[in-house]
Parts: structure tokens; sequence; C-alpha cells
């Protein structure tokens, strides 16, 4: 996407300092209070209150939106994956795909210096003035290594210093009995590296927008919130691990507190939120063969479920990431639609548990469409949906078609429909592969020993759509203020006398600031391009791969 130039911004009357927590929830911070002591010093002189997410609230795409101003119908990231228009197959998304500027990129080209550390979806790092230590590019990256870096001669002194910053330093699958001890103390001391790592960094020079984003809030909800919680339904007590949430939200304080004194301007935000996720487990796919939506093969071979297995099982930040871009999407588009004969399909769904989506197959759009009508199927599939009982219970809360969720160009690109499941005490369903279940097996309730979960397996903490937002600084103005995640640039830009994107269709939180102003410019944006891999196929490895039936 294009747009008309803009001329260069005056100097920031400010220096931003945006704090990301990942997945951070006002439940958590509230009951918490004065535990949080930096936190609730910003919040008692800053502006705050709930931050919406995309729909679905999803880490790439509210991320993305957080640091464009956009939708993910504007931007284009509506995923780690997009199916291309009228096929079955994936292609991983990455910081190339995004169609308008980040907040970075915008500053940057107007003689700005910028910092971005660990911040999802900007893999590979696009040269800016400054400094890039990017996020993951897809959910197989645990570990940075240069090419995260840019300048990439910067990481060797990084990891010399404080080792190689890390996404994760464990696997989330397979979860045995000492997995949540060894794993809390990798997340503090993650926070750790990550906030000495900012430090430095920003003892270095004088940045003019400075961003870093803390996972490990999101990483401990998911994995701890059953003994985080007396009222979730998986609960389980355990004095040590019952902390665990308490000790991650301390410890980020604790960053906030540091990183926060060596900025002017604080914004402190999240991507979504959390909740607990209850015992009942629903596939999607069953219900859709049920109706009569969906067909699978009637010879099922090296499909769905052999290879999500097998992922559990493999080194995947040292395999997969080797492998051209074009493989990983054949891997992740058999492992999604491997068992489905589209030829008598109507509907399918991804069937991922952090977002319910239903695509259609319709006639004249994908290959083997076999719908004639996009709307009358809509409108048929959406009653069926919302009439689904469990144990006298609604299913599907709300159905959701694309064009409600979002708007812009990359629309097209999205699922058809999006799926707001019904809670059920508060506690979520966990959406789960159909391929692990017999013909006929629409939902079930997990067994005690399933509680704990893990990726792929039902975590037992998952996404609300209300994140964390909190501005302070000269000319905040204090007190609750509603905003959505596409709100924080164009009020970041206001808010320091920048012009804003005319494109961005975010808007100013005019009762966040003492003295608004709004001016907006078109500016020209020619999305970056990097080559990822080298190109040479390890023919060894990919072997390997074929042996143990992932290819």
């Amino acid at each position: 996407m294009v747009f008309p130039s803009a001329v260069r911004g005056s100097d920031l009357p400010a220096r931003i300092l945006i704090l990301g927590l990942d997945g951070a929830t006002w439940n958590v911070i509230d009951a918490m209070g004065e535990e949080l002591p930096n936190l609730a010093r910003l919040r008692r002189n800053g502006a705050w209150g709930p931050l919406q997410s995309t729909t679905p609230a999803m880490t790439l795409p509210a991320w993305s939106s957080i640091l464009t101003g956009c939708n993910p119908g504007l931007h284009g990231i509506l995923d780690f994956t997009r199916r291309p228009l009228g096929s079955y197959r994936l292609e991983f998304l990455n910081s190339t795909s995004r169609q308008v500027p980040t907040i970075h990129r915008i500053l940057s080209d107007r003689g700005h210096r910028v910092a971005s550390v660990a911040v999802p979806g900007t893999f590979p790092p696009e040269p800016l003035r400054g400094v890039v230590l990017s996020g993951f590019d897809s959910p197989i990256a645990t570990r940075m290594e240069s090419l995260h870096c840019e300048p990439p001669a910067l990481f060797s002194e990084i990891e010399g210093r404080f080792g190689a910053p890390r996404f994760a330093d464990f696997q989330e699958s397979d979860i045995d009995a000492a997995w949540h001890r060894r794993a809390l103390s990798r997340l503090l001391r993650e926070i750790d590296r990550k906030e000495a790592t900012c430090r430095w960094l920003l003892g270095r020079e004088d940045w003019e927008l400075f961003m870093v984003v803390f996972g490990e809030s999101d990483t401990v909800a998911h994995h701890f919130w059953m003994f985080h919680d007396p009222a979730s339904p998986r609960y389980r007590a355990d004095p040590l691990l019952s902390q665990a949430i308490r000790k991650v939200y301390r410890r980020l304080d604790a960053a906030v507190g540091e990183l926060s004194s060596l900025g002017t301007t604080v914004c402190i935000c999240s991507d979504h939120g959390f909740g607990g996720a209850g015992t009942l487990a629903i596939y999607l796919n069953r219900f859709l063969e049920d109706r009569g939506w969906l067909k699978f093969r009637e010879a099922r071979g090296q499909g769905l479920e052999p290879l999500r297995q097998l992922a559990l099982r493999l080194p995947l930040e040292r395999i997969l990431r080797r492998l051209p871009p074009q493989l990983l999407g054949r891997a992740e588009s058999a492992a999604r639609f491997g068992e489905i004969d589209f030829a008598h399909t109507r509907a399918w769904s991804d069937e991922l548990n952090y977002a319910a989506t239903i695509h259609l197959n319709v006639k004249g759009r994908e290959a083997l469409g076999t719908l004639p009508d996009r709307e009358a199927a809509i409108r048929e599939l959406s009653s069926l949906l919302l009439d689904w009982r469990v144990e006298g219970r609604k299913v599907v809360q709300n159905v959701i078609p694309r064009e409600q969720a979002m708007s812009g160009p990359a629309t097209e690109g999205a699922p058809d429909l999006y799926l707001d499941l019904a809670l059920e005490e508060g506690f979520s369903a966990t959406l789960l592969p159909s391929g692990r279940v017999s013909k006929g097996t629409l939902s079930r309730r997990l067994a005690p020993e399933e509680w704990v979960g893990g990726k792929g397996l039902g975590m037992n903490g998952s996404h609300r759509p209300e994140g964390v937002f909190l501005l302070h600084g000269p000319g905040v103005r204090p007190g609750r203020v509603e905003a959505g995640v596409a709100d924080i640039l164009p009020t970041l830009l206001s808010l320091t006398r920048q012009p804003i994107p005319l494109h961005c269709d975010g808007k100013v939180l005019r009762d966040a600031l003492l003295d608004p102003e709004e001016h907006r410019e078109a500016l020209t944006f020619v999305p970056p391009t990097a080559k990822l891999f080298s190109g040479r196929e390890d023919d060894a490895l990919r072997k390997k791969l074929e042996r143990l039936g992932y290819l």
C-alpha cells in the first residue's frame, strides 16, 4: 500500500517509552493492589482503562494494531499464517507482510531515534534509525539470533553481556510434574535478562521512542491459571505454584519501575487480557461434519493428528526454522487441512484454540468451491452454530462475519467467520483438533489428568478481549478511559505533536490528554522486503522429516 508523501515532524517534546505486558489483565493487577507499587503509582497519576483487543483477541494482529494504529484488515497481519485467496494452503506471515508503517518506521523516517525489543511481529527486523531486537516470526521460534537483530553486529555484544534473549527457553507441550517449577524460574530469569538489556540500551543514547514487550505475563497465565484461581474448574492447590502468576507480575512491576524512570511519557499496554479455561472440549470440524457441512477423506493417512503429535517431539527451533518458507507452509497446511475432502466440504475450521474460525468453500472463489451463495451460507451456518447446545448450554455466543471484525483490503484473506465461544461460569471452552476423536464426538469433558494442558492440548489459561492500557507523563489527563489497540499510535503522536498518518483508523483518546491535538497527513510507505532464508534446502533434514511423516 503506497500513500502520498508527508513532511518531517518536529522534534518530540517527550521521550516515549512503551512497555508491553503481553496478556496482562486488570483482573490480576486489581487483585494484587499495592503488591504492584509501580503500576499503582503510574495508574494514580495517569490515564488508564481496559484496552479492547482485535476480534478475535490474538497476539500478532493485536500487537500489529498497537504498532500501526490500524485494524487487521488494513495492516494485513491476520494471524501467524494466511490462506491465499482461493487456495487450501497456508503461508507464514512476518513483518514484511504488514501493509502500513509502524510507529517506529514513522518516527524513524522523520529523523527520530527509535528502539524495539522483543515486539511480536517485527521479524525480520527492518533497518531503522536505531535498534531492533525482533519478536518471534512464527510459533516455532524460541531463541533470538543475529538475524533477529538490526544492526546484526549488535547481537554478539548483547549475547556476550546478557546471553541470547529468548522468547521461551523451554517447550510448552509435554508437561510433566516438574515442568511448572522449571518454567517459573526460567520466566523470572528471562524478565531479568530483558530488563538488563533494556537498561543497557537505554543508557547508550537518548531514544525518542523505546518499546519492549515482556511475553512472560502471557506464558505464565496460559500455564498457571489453574493454580492461581480457586474458582477454576481445573483448580489444583499447590502452595508454590499458586503464587506463580503473582511472582511474575511482581517481577514485571519492578521492571516497570526501573524502566519507567528512564522515559518521559510511559505507555503500558497489553495485546489482550486473560482468564481461565474450563473442562469442556469442543471439536468444531466434527460439528460441521455432523451437520453435513464437512467431509473427511475416507482413507485417512498422514493427516492432522500424526503431524500435531510429531510437533510435540521434534526440536522445532533447530529444525523447522531452517526450512524454506514454502516447506513450512506445506507442513502447516497438511497439519490443519490434510484430512479434509474439500470437493465435498462446504465449511471447515482451523481449530486453533486461541481463535475459533470458519472458512467457507465458496464456488468461484475456492478451487473446489461448493457453496453458490456465501451470504445464504453465513445465515444458515450461523443459525446452526447459535443453536448448538452442550449439557443445555450454548457453545457459540456470537458469530461474527469477517466484514464486521475488520475492514480494509486484507479482509478478503481472513476466515469468513469468527466465533465468540460462550463462557461457562466465566471459563472458556477448549477447542481441540477433530483428528483426535472419532466421528460423532462433538464435545467431551477433559479428564483431570488433562487439565494441566499444554500447547495444542488446551492450556488452562486463555485469552480475553480486554487488556491493559495506562498512559503517564506530561500532558496526560489522569482518569479512566476506554481504549482500543488501534488508538495507541494516534494518541501517542497527538501527545507528542506529531502528524498522524491519514490511513490510521484508530482514534485519539482525547479524554486521556490535557490538550489533544490531531493533525492528519498522508505518507508514503512501501513494505520492506527481506530474504529470510538462503534458499538452500537441507536434503538430509528434509528426508528425516519425511520419514517422520511431517512433510
